[in-house]
């Protein structure tokens, strides 16, 4: 789906759950995954899967619109961030492409505005809010097929756990895409889409060959286009669909994926705890500049701690703890013990963690570390880290994470190792810029009052503000900061396509206004057409 980011999902996400994937995880091209280095792979040698019935067993289910009134609409126009109720004239539940360009068909020549919605989890309210327009909910297509040239297509309504579950019980591959299990594929792809396996087998997008969009013309007539990379009609909307974000080209109907690769058997899981109550500012800087240099030293595209990913969660004071997830491939110890040790160096006895750890086929652990959560009210923010933190950095987050003049068990900031094969593509090659960074960060706090909105908005804002003091305010594209994810939006940014997109921002221009030349689909944060 494009007309809305359904971002994350990759592995981000709700914080608050200690032990656990926060909600949005992992939460992405051309398609080489690792220009150069090899990666892995399964050539699926059965005939087409498909979701649902066998073909011939019945009808396609008739598309839905649901209106103010129907006992339905409450539900459909609340995204998973329960900040956001939308007032659509329709909700449109599509289950076929036909479905799907006939509803576009309809909102166009009715002059109403399109939004997309496939799992729901958008950060922000580019879907729900749509005042009098159409969100078209493509949640029911889920078909998996195999194309004639032997790629995978999965239509832009099926989950991240669809996909696992489907890929490797059929074929013994996977997407390295993120960790929540009920994020849909449609702007979860588009936005680039990182996970767990990532660091080993890079982005979503880079294994990505072909996307199947539903644009809108300058005479607005409406049509299925089958983007291809490096098809010199097409590739331009190939591109600007590996990480341009989502509510921007056009509708995303599926999209195909080519030389998937195939998981390890399994994989070592651990949870590792510090107490608040051991962590002083000394310990706590110590924590994070063992975690960035361990980092910095082994996220090389080649380097053997690729089959690493972890996730410190620096949850507030008031949950009590800090913990980090480790997820390492394979049986062997060593890079796991290695690592934990690492983090062990120059810390105080009493400062020393707690460690569990266990083994587990990769299925159940990706099914074990789901992260989606409850459905809250939340706010995100993102950046990526080149280097390891700065002073200026830790002692800003210390002062937000310990401020007891806020208590929220659920307000954290999530630090995701990054780099690896992630960084083995050159910044130009996909939509995705960020291609030298060994972190990512997500800003998270969760709450359910609406009438604490402005509490929980103002910490998470003040926390941000101070840790990029000295760039503005925003994690500037510096060689120690790379701007922020596109698929965590966050509408308090002043440049964000910078911040988002940094030099491939002009050329995703150009594609929008070759592709959606009237501005149909469009957001607060979408790309705007050239000279806008």
């Amino acid at each position: 789906m494009t007309s809305v980011r359904e971002t994350s999902g990759d592995t981000g996400g709700h914080g608050g759950r200690r032990g656990r994937l926060s909600r949005r995880g992992f939460l992405v091209g051309s398609g080489t995954a690792a220009a150069g280095v090899a990666v892995a792979t399964v050539t699926a040698p059965a005939p087409p899967a498909a979701a649902g019935p066998p073909s011939g067993t019945g009808s396609p289910v008739p598309a839905a619109e649901v209106r103010p009134g129907d006992p339905r609409y409450p539900a459909l126009v609340t995204g998973f961030n329960q900040r956001f109720t939308g007032t659509p004239a329709a909700v449109v539940v599509v289950t076929t492409e036909d479905q799907c360009l006939q509803a576009v068909r309809a909102a166009v020549a009715a002059g109403r505005r399109i939004t997309v919605r496939a799992g729901g989890h958008c950060y922000e309210g580019f879907v729900t809010d749509n005042p009098g327009g159409v969100v078209l909910d493509v949640s029911g297509m889920r078909a998996v097929t195999r194309t004639p040239d032997g790629g995978i297509r999965l239509e832009s309504g099926c989950t991240n756990w669809d996909v696992y579950e489907l890929l490797y019980k059929s074929h013994g591959v996977t997407l390295p895409a993120g960790s929540c299990y009920s994020v849909g594929l449609g702007g979860h792809v588009v936005g680039g889409g990182y996970g767990l396996m990532s660091r080993e087998h890079g982005l979503t997008v880079d294994h990505l060959s072909a996307v199947d969009v539903v644009v809108v013309d300058a005479d607005r007539s409406v049509r299925l286009v089958t983007a291809r990379r490096g098809d010199p009609r097409t590739g331009d909307l190939f591109w600007a669909h590996t990480g341009g974000g989502g509510g921007t080209f056009g509708v995303i109907v599926a999209y195909t994926f080519r030389d998937l690769p195939a998981p390890p058997p399994t994989v070592q899981l651990a949870t590792t705890t510090w107490q608040w109550s051991a962590l002083d500012a000394a310990s706590f800087a110590t924590l994070l500049r063992n975690y960035g240099g361990w980092l910095a030293a082994n996220s090389a595209p080649d380097s053997p701690g690729r089959r690493l990913f972890g996730l410190l969660k620096l949850s507030h004071v008031s949950a009590g703890t800090v913990t980090l997830l480790t997820q390492a491939s394979g049986e062997d110890p060593a890079l796991l013990d290695s690592f934990l040790a690492a983090l062990d160096v120059g810390m105080p006895t009493a400062a020393l963690p707690t460690t569990t750890r266990r083994t587990m086929p990769w299925l159940q652990a990706t099914q074990t570390l789901n992260g989606s959560g409850p459905n809250q009210r939340g706010k995100y923010k993102s950046a990526y880290m080149r280097r390891p933190f700065p002073d200026r950095h830790v002692a800003a987050l210390y002062a937000a994470l310990t401020d007891r003049a806020y208590r929220n068990p659920q307000a954290l900031v999530q630090v995701d190792t990054y780099g690896g094969r992630v960084n083995a593509v050159a910044s130009g090659d996909t939509a995705v810029s960020q291609r030298s960074s060994i972190m990512k960060l997500q800003y998270q706090t969760y709450w359910t009052d609406p009438a604490e909105d402005e509490l929980h908005l103002g910490w998470i804002r003040r926390c941000y503000a101070s840790v990029y003091a000295d760039t503005g305010g925003e994690p500037a594209r510096d060689d120690v900061t790379d701007g922020c994810y596109v698929n965590y939006p966050d509408v308090d940014l002043r440049d964000w396509p910078t911040l988002y997109f940094g030099p491939n921002y002009p050329r995703l221009q150009e594609v929008k206004g070759r592709w959606d030349p009237t501005d149909q689909f469009s957001h607060a944060q979408s790309v705007r057409p050239p000279g806008r």
